[in-house]
Formats: structure tokens, C-alpha cells, sequence
């Protein structure tokens, strides 16, 4: 198994390259949509050296806490993960592992799911191709695949995540433009072999090596260790160099004459290093390894001398470390399919009733059974379903974006699942509204997809339920840019707030006035500019929705709930019969006031209201896939909508 460690350190200038021009657009718009929220990166062996640099990265450009995680630490937690991101690193995307850790958190739905991996056709990927929301990104790579340890491709990952960071937040760091400036900044002979079997020949001679490091060259710590171990080179520990001084300089007190000491020295740290080292016995072997730069460049250059190291030590003990030769027992070891088998508490509650009751309570089952509040909950998801079971609906109102359009894909319109659907509940006699918060283009987008005879059947209520007319009604949506009373002040405001153009666009509307992100502004820094102006103008009654897209700025008594009102009062229909479904369900998103409604379900974010609202969608389904096993369950029976559970079960393809 495997091949020589050598050719994989020669082909890293060739990685380098490649990656520094390697598309990054999509994986920069998937890092920022987790900007805003704490990450949680899942790797195992050499991946977890790229977990690492992630949470750095992470910290580092957000400002928010990120933490990495082995596979089994991720599954064995009882965290709630609604209001995280998670992304996982995986070169292969073919390891149990990290497979069985994906499983389980599609299971319990995070805010965002990443998947950075170099095999578009392994496994976790094809997994992750059943789910619309989850990005799964994958890149190629110049060498087929690494040996036994994680070379090129950890190189490789580090560097795309990297740029994708750097790409999303815009800042001023960036990598050197070629390999040869990267290995500049340690040697500027470019030699860089020689140049390290010179610095290290004395280190060979002892038993165990420590590896100081500081913050910024952490992961060539993580790496050297990780290396070193998988493929029996040696004994190495690592410290940064404040917590070596709480007690790990002991070991050099009582085995110094068996241990040497790697030290990475960089601009970052330097002032520190130099006073550690410097108090060090003088009969100790200490190696610097000195780089000429700090930050994410001086990161990389550690790395690349870290992967040297490696071969060297490989050298020095006569093993290979791209070939080590792999026993018999850890390679069953290796593929067990242990995450499965982690034994979970029995609440006697079924699948389903997990999945919504988690969803909405924002916690763990465990979490409430601790608390007192399971049975509550239990009972409350009881009524709900069996209500909706007992139901017979003759009309459904629905939102738009993120419902029954891709979020991602606003433009595209509805994709034909969708309409198919909507053509079976209208041919059925099944009155349909849908409440959005833009305007004409959803018109548009509608009379594309419906055909021309249903369009005076079809309720629509522009601009968060501001403007409800038939879709056959021209004059409908008004276009009109002038703001009402309500609203003139705080749109003179949004319009000539500096700060706030350079984060976003405003639109005005008689009746709503919308602000749009422009990338990558921070959704939490233009809420809270765009709160503090409305609050401050003392505008009584305005109120404020989002979706994942905008903000928008409504004028008093304006709410989506008046598209379920003008649907009852047009049709006759009592509001018991009528369906709703939106996206965003939580305060303050713009479904909020819809979702309330008698009888509601989620495809996303749920209220905390018990009695409606819920998410019941599959394991993993989002946005327009939760809508399409909704609508799937949702069974004609004459000119009524029953409810079937089981057919929601049903697989979705979009």
C-alpha cells in the first residue's frame, strides 16, 4: 500500500500551483453563509491537520469560535446544531468515519453543512448530492492520490480553504504567488532537502522529539506529530510554547539526553520564542526552524517544512512514511463501522416525532428529558399531527423563495417538480396562494410555469401580503418606488446611511422597503444598522422580517398573514382548511406571521409556538425538498388535501 514518500514531496510544487488557480467562487459563497455563526470542522488522520487549520482560519477572518473534531468526538456529543455550521474535511470522502459523522449531522439538521474533498465520485459525496442545501465541494488534484499519509492533499485542502476564507472576507493576506517564494521565506537558497537534513542530523540521535510551536504554525505541529505516529518514526510531543511552560519542560529535565526540540520561529512570534528557547539547557538539541514571515504565509512555509521533516525521519529509521506497510489487523481496524453502533438514550419516542420535536426546541431529546419539558413536547407534536391528519384542506398558501423556489437559484425560476405539483392540486379544484416578499419577478416566474387558465385561481400577495391580486391581474404588483408615510423617514435614513451603503442596496416600495446584502457583508452587522435606524425614527407599528437574502422594513399591519385572510375571504374557505407552508418560520423571519397560522408546517426554521408551525420533513430535507415531500404526502381526495405521513416518507428527486 502506498508509494515513495520522496515522489510525493516532489510533486507539492506542482499541487501548489495548481491550487492557486483553482476556482474558489463557490466554496467563498458556502464560507460565508457560515461568516456570521460558530463552525465545528470534522476530520480524522491527516484531515484533522486541516480541521485545525480551518478553525483557525475561522476565528481568525469571523471573529466567530470554531472548533475541530475527530468523527467519533462529533457523533458521541450532545450538541444542538441549528445554529452552527459544520464542515467536513475528507481527501478521499471514502473513510466510515467520516461518513457515519455525516450521516449524523444531516440527522440533526445544522444551519449549514460543508463538504470539502478531492474525489467528486466517492461516496460522501454522491451522499450529499440527496441534499439541495448542503455544499459539497471537491477540487483535483495534479497526483492521482496520496501514499499512506496525507501529503499532497492536505496541501492541497489547506490551500483552498485558505483562499476561500481570504476570497470571502477580503483581506489584505494572501499566499505567496509561487512555491518557490513560499519556501523562500525559511531558506532563500530554495534547497530546501539539503538545507533541512543539515539543521536536523542531530536530532536523529534521540528518542523523542518535542515540537514547540506559537498559534500561527500550530497546524505543522499537528502534522509532524500526526506523521510521525501513523507511520512509527518515532515519539513526538507537542506544546505551544506557553503551555510547554506549565510542566511539559519537565520531561527535558529528567530525558534531555534522549530528547531534541523542533522549534518553529516565526515573525508572529518570535519576541516569545526567543526568550523560551533562550532558558533552555544549553546540552539540550535545539533546531529553529526560522520563517521570514508570519500569518497564513509563515502557516504554509511551517507545513512544507514539516512534510520535509518527516521524510528525513523517515530516512533516519529506515522506513518509508508513504509506504510504512499496514498490518492486517489495523487495516480492520481502519474499516469498521463503529459510529453506527454508538448506543443512543431510549425515550420511546419514533424517528419522526425526534426529528420535529429537536427542530423545535433548538435542543437534544436528552437535554429535555433532563429538564422535565419531554412529555410536553411529546404531547404537543401528538396534537399537532393528529390534528393535521384529521384536517381536510381546500386551499394552501405558500411562500416563495425557499419554499417553492431554491434560494441559491432565485432567478431560475420554479423548477418542475414544483409545478407539476401545482398543476395536480389545481386540475384537483385546490385553491392556491403564495405570499412573497418580492414582486413582479415572481409574477413573472408564476405565469411562466402555471398555464393562463389558472392564473385567475391563483392569489398572490407581493411584498410580504402589502399587495394580494389574482395573477391574472396586470395591475399587480404596483411598482411604484414611493414610500408611505410610515416608512419616508427610515427610508431617508437607509438611503443616506454611509456605512450601510457599502454593506447593502434599498428598495422602496409604497408599503415595504428592502435591503439586500452585497457579499460578503456580515447579515448580523446590516440587521443590527438597519434595527437601530428603525427604532430611532420611533416609526409606530413598522416592523422588521428577514429571510436568508434580505431584510425587509414593513409599514404597520403589513404581514404575510393577510394573504391567508384574503384567501379565506375570496374563497369562502374557513381558516381551519387552509394549509401553509413557509421557510422561515422563526422570529424574526418573514414566514413567521404565516407559519402561525392554525394549521402550518415549516420546510426550514421553525417558531417556538407548540401548537403550529412544525418542521416534519424527512431526515436532511430543506427548502424546496421538505416542500416536495409535503406537497408529495399532501393526497387528493375528491376536492380536498389529506394528509399521508407515510407518503411523505417517500424518497424526493429533484
Amino acid at each position: 500500500m502506498g508509494k515513495p514518500y520522496a515522489s510525493e514531496l516532489a510533486a507539492l510544487k506542482a499541487t501548489y500551483e495548481q491550487l492557486m488557480t483553482a476556482p474558489i467562487d463557490l466554496l467563498a459563497q458556502a464560507l460565508a453563509a457560515c461568516a456570521s455563526m460558530p463552525l465545528i470542522v470534522v476530520g480524522s488522520g491527516g484531515s484533522l491537520t486541516a480541521a485545525h487549520f480551518t478553525t483557525w482560519l475561522h476565528q481568525r477572518y469571523t471573529g466567530n469560535i470554531a472548533k475541530a473534531v475527530t468523527p467519533l468526538e462529533f457523533v458521541s456529543a450532545s450538541l444542538s446544531l441549528s445554529e452552527i455550521g459544520i464542515l467536513f474535511v475528507s481527501a478521499s470522502g471514502r473513510n466510515p468515519d467520516i461518513i457515519g459523522a455525516f450521516k449524523h449531522a444531516v440527522k440533526h439538521g445544522p444551519k449549514h453543512i460543508i463538504i470539502i474533498c478531492s474525489d467528486a465520485d466517492s461516496p460522501l459525496a454522491h451522499l450529499a448530492k440527496g441534499y439541495q442545501w448542503i455544499n459539497c465541494i471537491t477540487f483535483e488534484l495534479p497526483v492521482k492520490k496520496d501514499g499512506f499519509l496525507a501529503t499532497n492533499s492536505l496541501l492541497a485542502t489547506m490551500m483552498y480553504l485558505c483562499r476561500g476564507y481570504v476570497a470571502t472576507l477580503i483581506t489584505a493576506e494572501e499566499l505567496p504567488a509561487t512555491y518557490a517564494n513560499l519556501i523562500s521565506l525559511f531558506n532563500p537558497q530554495g534547497q530546501i532537502d539539503d538545507y533541512l537534513r543539515e539543521q536536523c542530523r542531530l536530532l536523529w540521535e534521540r528518542d523523542t522529539l518535542i515540537v514547540l510551536y506559537s498559534t500561527t504554525t500550530q497546524m505543522a505541529a499537528f502534522d509532524l506529530e500526526s506523521k510521525c505516529t501513523e507511520a512509527a518514526l518515532g515519539h513526538v510531543q507537542i506544546a505551544d510554547y506557553r503551555n510547554f511552560a506549565h510542566g511539559r519542560h519537565h520531561w527535558l529535565a529528567k530525558r534531555g539526553f534522549s530528547t531534541g526540540v523542533i522549534a518553529f520561529v516565526t515573525d508572529d512570534d518570535r519576541e516569545l520564542a526567543q526568550r523560551t528557547l533562550r532558558l533552555l539547557p544549553s546540552d539540550i538539541v535545539v533546531i529553529h526552524v526560522n520563517i521570514q514571515s508570519g500569518g497564513i504565509r509563515a502557516s504554509f512555509a511551517a507545513l512544507i517544512a514539516a512534510l520535509y521533516i518527516v521524510g528525513l525521519a523517515g530516512e533516519a529509521c529506515g522506513i518509508d512514511p508513504g509506504r510504512p506497510g499496514v498490518p492486517p489487523f489495523g487495516r480492520k481496524i481502519y474499516h469498521l463501522r463503529a459510529l453506527e453502533t454508538i448506543p443512543k438514550n431510549d425515550h420511546q419516542v419514533d424517528p419522526p416525532a425526534i426529528r420535529a420535536i429537536e427542530r423545535k426546541t433548538h435542543t437534544t431529546l436528552d437535554i429535555l428529558h433532563a429538564r422535565g419539558e419531554l412529555a410536553f413536547w411529546k404531547a404537543a407534536y401528538a396534537t399537532f399531527t393528529r390534528s393535521l391528519c384529521q384536517a381536510s384542506f381546500r386551499a394552501i398558501v405558500l411562500d416563495y423563495d425557499g419554499t417553492l423556489c431554491d434560494q441559491t437559484k432565485r432567478t431560475a425560476g420554479l423548477q418542475n417538480p414544483v409545478t407539476e405539483h401545482l398543476h395536480r392540486l389545481l386540475q384537483a379544484g385546490i385553491a392556491i396562494s403564495i405570499a412573497t416578499g418580492r414582486g413582479r419577478s415572481v409574477r413573472q416566474e408564476l405565469c411562466k410555469a402555471i398555464p393562463e387558465h389558472w392564473w385567475s385561481r391563483i392569489l398572490v400577495g407581493y411584498y410580504n401580503g402589502a399587495d394580494i391580486g389574482f395573477l391574472s391581474d396586470e395591475n399587480h404588483p404596483n411598482g411604484t418606488d414611493l414610500p408611505c408615510e410610515a416608512l419616508r423617514p427610515i427610508a431617508m435614513e437607509l438611503q443616506s446611511h454611509t456605512r450601510l451603503q457599502s454593506l447593502a442596496t434599498c428598495t422602496c416600495r409604497p408599503m415595504q422597503l428592502t435591503v439586500e446584502l452585497t457579499p460578503p457583508a456580515s447579515f448580523d452587522i446590516v440587521w443590527g444598522i438597519v434595527q437601530n435606524i428603525v427604532h430611532l425614527t420611533v416609526a409606530t407599528g413598522v416592523t422588521m422580517v428577514r429571510s436568508s437574502h434580505s431584510i425587509d422594513v414593513l409599514a404597520p399591519t403589513i404581514s404575510k398573514r393577510a394573504v391567508v385572510d384574503r384567501t379565506a375571504a375570496v374563497t369562502g374557505i374557513d381558516p381551519e382548511q387552509i394549509l401553509c407552508i413557509g421557510d422561515c418560520g422563526r422570529w424574526p423571519g418573514n414566514d413567521f406571521a404565516l407559519l402561525a397560522a392554525p394549521l402550518a408546517l415549516s420546510a426550514d426554521e421553525v417558531s417556538t409556538d407548540s401548537a403550529t408551525g412544525w418542521n416534519l420533513a424527512p431526515v436532511g430535507y430543506r427548502g424546496i425538498q421538505a416542500t416536495l415531500a409535503y406537497l408529495q404526502a399532501l393526497e387528493t381526495q375528491g376536492s380536498f388535501l389529506r394528509w399521508n405521513a407515510q407518503a411523505m416518507e417517500r424518497e424526493v428527486t429533484l
